[in-house]
């Protein structure tokens, strides 16, 4: 009996995991400057470049995306490539060419909570500097945020 009960609470903990429902006080996540949390298990084989992301039908699924930091959107939905402004703290922008350019090669991760920004740095002007051309994983499910392809409700990343 004692397996079936530790069998049927380990299925019901793997569903609210692999949900990928917000929760504050569980959000297990990794910042590669801090060591909070126990870094997440990425599976590399499943994980989509930006590229991918934006030419595939992904609408509302939960994904893992890699992709490199290079800039911020602004209010009017433009993006900011110098991060010259002071955009970092709501929705970086991806791309896979930390030179890149071109908007329609980009991909908003959009940090709707507080914690998300706190937990990247992204509150601090003097750590926004640290992400910049940097690499991360990020898993949320996938919308679009003013016009452009986006993960939203973060569950979880790493700043590489």
């Amino acid at each position: 009996m004692a397996v079936i009960i530790s069998a049927m609470m380990y299925a019901a903990v793997a569903a609210v995991c692999t949900s990928c429902t917000w929760m504050d006080e569980v959000w297990a996540t990794y910042n590669a400057s801090k060591d909070q949390e126990k870094e997440p298990e990425i599976p590399l084989d499943e994980v989509l470049s930006v590229e991918e992301l934006l030419a595939g039908d992904f609408a509302g699924d939960t994904v893992w995306v890699k992709g490199l930091v290079v800039g911020g959107l602004l209010s009017d939905g433009s993006v900011d490539f110098s991060c010259e402004d002071d955009v970092l703290g709501t929705a970086v922008v991806l791309a896979d060419d930390a030179d890149c350019d071109d908007e329609d090669a980009c991909m908003v991760l959009h940090l709707t909570k507080k914690a998300h920004k706190e937990a990247l740095g992204l509150d601090q002007a003097t750590v926004r500097d640290k992400i910049y051309h940097k690499e991360i994983y990020a898993q949320g499910k996938v919308s679009t945020h003013k016009g452009f392809r986006s993960l939203t409700n973060l569950c979880n990343y790493k700043l590489e």
